[in-house]
């Protein structure tokens, strides 16, 4: 008997033992040949100690994003008209835009929210009520930067175009409610 007992699961102990001695030895030296080999190709992999992780390029998606355009309360009305919104009310703080109107379809509101991403603000909390008529009561936060921690300072197009100088957790509600 060896002095390496390995414990190996129940269908695999007969296969073992049932090689000699040598291929035991053979295939132990394989393995350890296969981990070795595998540590290094991790190691040299990893950068020289001074050298800092190579950052990854931006994937082509996100270079495709439209420019943050300035917020312009009357390109914003005028684009709402066209998608058949009207909006009464738009308020530009440091944290977004918050438009409220009304709408005569939720669908209306889908061709707006389009018209405001391919101009750089994303529609991240939004209320539609249903009035007594056909038309819709809405409420819509916008901002330009889905991500950015608060400690980052503003760069680039972003900073020259946005009200958005930081940015807290994102609230990503959405309601709707029908009242007769």
């Amino acid at each position: 008997m060896s002095r390496f007992a390995p414990r190996l699961p129940a269908r695999l102990a007969p296969l073992w033992a049932a090689r000699s001695g040598r291929e035991k030895g053979l295939l132990v030296l394989a393995l350890v040949g296969v981990l070795a080999y595998a540590g290094h190709a991790a190691l040299s992999s990893l950068p020289a100690g001074s050298e800092p992780f190579a950052a990854a390029k931006p994937g082509p998606n996100l270079l495709r994003l439209p420019p943050i355009t300035p917020v312009d309360a009357a390109t914003w009305r005028s684009a709402a008209v066209e998608q058949g919104l009207a909006l009464t009310r738009i308020e530009v703080t440091a944290r977004g835009i918050t438009t409220h109107g009304e709408a005569p379809s939720p669908e209306a509101f889908s061709d707006f929210a389009r018209w405001a991403a391919q101009h750089g603000w994303w529609a991240v909390a939004w209320q539609l009520e249903r009035r007594e008529g056909q038309s819709l009561a809405l409420a819509a936060h916008w901002r330009s930067q889905l991500e950015r921690p608060a400690s980052e300072p503003a760069s680039g197009a972003e900073s020259n175009s946005g009200p958005v100088a930081e940015s807290a957790p994102l609230d990503t509600t959405a309601t709707a409610t029908e009242s007769r």
